[in-house]
Parts: structure tokens; C-alpha cells; sequence
């Protein structure tokens, strides 16, 4: 079977791109399989290893290197290069003859419908199918959104198949559509767990609003009230680290709370930590948790949409807490630092549940899926 993946870059940082990568080193390794990526901008380091038997093609098209807020960028990016991308897209894909090919939903997402052949489109949702509303905080914001979920709904329908992220995603949102699959994310797992000796605590996230990290650092300061001797680590970068500093010193937890910054090998560092923390207002899936779990760290989240909810099992590898409740937060976190045996034993179920989203466990589904697909179009 020959696989298409269509992405905007395969360099840098990004969930999307590791996943994509990961997903077609897994595919390529299966004989009879033959997987390209098609993308469009970037250079320089990969974000995750890539198989040799895996095809590339960069079109050259590179989004990235206008400023996106000029008026020059939006005449040239959305129309002479998006003209451009569509063209050697056509071509590419007209060269390849491919069975499938999946859009990962970024710029490629709205091009890819209108190119006729004889494969079988399916397209990723890698948010909430309300993301847009979620992230909206002003009414300019809004009309955006309500924008881009106007184009969605225009061309959502022209894929073969639209593959979301969590059941809780798809009963909220997907069930009167016939053409949509759930198909949890892979993670990478770790071999290696946690003692849950130590007394740190662990977060992982852009330092931006969907995160939510003020009200973990307000949570918190109940929790170091009561465990002074216990810490936050936050690790990631964004326009909100001058904010979050400021809460931390004015909360009086600037020998408690630290903003460590980016790191590249973060799940490397997990297994240094006792507990997870999450204060997400919204997720797509939520993978960091997973690789939390599988580092056999018990977790705490706010049961955000969508992705918590599906992974944690309350009480039994985690707590979920009701989005905002910063109260409950601090007990739940106190609760796992007091109860050493609670936490070694919810860690132990938190490695075995994050198994449930190896590679070894989600390929399958995807290999049934095109199956699907291809004999759809070959009859």
C-alpha cells in the first residue's frame, strides 16, 4: 500500500510533526508498504527520528518565512502560494499514485479535496472540533473562529474518512457524521519508572493561556503552605513567562516554583519527579500526559476537553478535578503526597495504562482503516 502523509514541516518542535513521523517510521516497517511525507517549509534538525524507508518531498513552498500579521503575507500566502502548493501538491501526488493520502490538517488541509484521483482522502483532527471557540478570547477572535469552522464544515465532508482524537471529542461533537473514526495518538514509551521519592512536581506546556498555569501555580501555594518542602517544576516557553513569574513572586513561591524553560529530552527528566500536573482549559489529546503515565508518574488534571478524560481513569492511575476547581486541585495533589503507598500504587497502574497508546497497539487501527478505504475505491 502506498501512503501519503501531507504535512507543513517535519523540523523543529511540534506534537503534530512527532506524531506524523512516528506513525509512518511504524507504517514503512510493514512489508508491502511504501510511505512518503509531502511538506511544504523547514530545514535542519528533524523533530523526531526518521526511518530510511520513509520518502520525503519538500515542495518549497515555505509558509514560515513571511511575517503572517503583514498585508503582503496575506495576498502572497494565501493566494500566490497557496496557488503554488496546490499545483506541486497535484503534481507530487499525480507522480506517486498514491492509495491514501492523509492531510494532518495545516495548510495542505483545504487544497487537498479539490486534487481528483483515484485514492482515498482522510484528514486528522488533532484539536477538539470546538478548539477554535475555546482559544477565542476577544470578538475579533470569535468571527475568526466562526470563520474557520465555516470552512470546516464546507470541506470536512469532501474526505474519505476524518479520523479524531478521543471518544469524548467524537460523542460531543462527530456522531451524526458517518465518516469519522477514533484513533488515539501514539506515544513514545518509556522503559524506565519513576521511584516517586522524590518531592517534585512535574508540568509540562506552552507558557500560554490554554494551559492554564496561573491557576496551577494559585493551586499550588495551598499545597506548599501545607509541604514546604515540596516543589513545581513548569518546563516550556511562551508570552505568558512574564505573568506566570510575576504570580509566583507575589504567591511568595519563588523557592518553590521554578520555570525551567524548553528542553528537547523532557520525558528523559520524568522519571526524576513524583507526580504529574495538569491545568489545561482545553487539550486536542493530551500527549504529555501519556508519556507522564508511561514514565509511571500518578497524575492530576483538570478534566479539560478533550483527551483527559479519556486517558486517566479516576482514581486508579490519576485524579481528574473539575476545570477551575483549584481547591480540589491542591487536596487531590496534598492527597498523593501524603499517601506515599496511594501514589506508588497509582503510578504502577499509570505505566500499565499508558501501554494502551503504544505504537504497537494504534497501527493496527490505522492499517484496518485504509484497508477500508482502498477496497471502497477499487469497488
Amino acid at each position: 500500500m502506498i501512503i501519503v502523509y501531507c504535512i507543513d514541516s517535519i523540523h523543529g518542535v511540534g506534537g503534530i510533526q512527532r506524531v506524523t513521523l512516528m506513525k509512518a517510521n511504524a507504517l514503512a516497517a510493514i512489508n508491502q508498504n511504501m510511505v512518503w511525507i509531502i511538506f511544504t517549509d523547514g530545514s535542519g534538525q528533524l523533530c523526531f527520528p526518521l526511518s530510511a524507508n520513509v520518502h520525503t518531498i519538500n515542495l518549497g513552498i515555505n509558509y514560515y518565512e513571511d511575517d503572517w500579521k503583514s498585508k503582503w503575507h496575506v495576498l502572497k500566502g494565501l493566494f500566490i502560494k497557496r496557488t503554488q502548493h496546490k499545483r506541486k501538491l497535484k503534481k507530487a501526488l499525480n507522480e506517486i499514485l498514491p492509495d491514501v493520502v492523509i492531510s494532518v490538517g495545516q495548510s495542505e488541509k483545504n487544497l487537498l479535496p479539490a486534487i481528483q484521483g483515484k485514492w482515498a482522502t482522510v484528514r486528522e483532527f488533532h484539536f477538539a472540533r470546538d478548539y477554535r471557540q475555546l482559544h477565542a478570547r476577544s470578538v475579533f477572535d470569535r468571527i475568526l473562529a466562526f470563520g474557520g469552522d465555516f470552512m470546516d464544515r464546507l470541506l470536512l465532508g469532501r474526505y474519505d474518512r476524518i479520523v479524531v482524537l478521543t471518544q469524548e471529542d467524537y460523542d460531543r461533537h462527530w456522531q451524526k457524521k458517518k465518516n469519522v473514526s477514533v484513533i488515539p495518538n501514539p506515544a513514545v514509551l518509556s522503559s524506565a519508572s519513576s521511584s516517586l521519592d522524590s518531592k517534585r512536581i512535574l508540568a509540562v506546556g506552552r507558557l500560554a493561556y490554554p494551559k492554564n498555569f496561573t491557576s496551577l501555580i494559585r493551586a499550588f501555594s495551598f499545597v506548599a503552605s501545607r509541604f514546604p518542602e515540596w516543589s513545581l517544576d513548569i518546563y516550556g516557553e511562551g508570552n505568558e513567562r512574564e505573568s506566570l513569574s510575576s504570580e509566583i513572586l507575589t504567591l511568595g513561591l519563588s523557592n518553590s516554583v521554578w520555570l525551567m524553560g524548553n528542553r528537547t529530552d523532557i520525558q528523559s527528566l520524568m522519571t526524576d519527579y513524583s507526580l504529574f500536573a495538569m491545568t489545561s482549559r482545553f487539550e486536542g489529546f493530551g500527549m504529555v500526559l501519556v508519556e507522564a503515565m508511561s514514565c509511571g508518574l500518578p497524575v492530576v488534571s483538570y478534566a479539560c476537553p478533550c483527551g483527559p478524560k479519556d486517558i486517566i481513569r479516576q482514581g486508579v492511575d490519576g485524579f481528574l478535578v473539575p476545570p477551575g476547581d483549584e481547591n480540589m486541585l491542591a487536596d487531590r495533589i496534598c492527597q498523593l503526597i501524603e499517601d506515599e503507598s496511594l501514589r506508588k500504587e497509582m503510578g504502577t497502574a499509570a505505566h500499565e495504562r499508558a501501554k494502551h497508546y503504544s505504537i504497537e497497539r494504534i497501527l493496527p487501527m490505522w492499517m484496518s482503516l485504509f484497508e477500508e478505504l482502498t477496497e471502497k475505491k477499487n469497488t
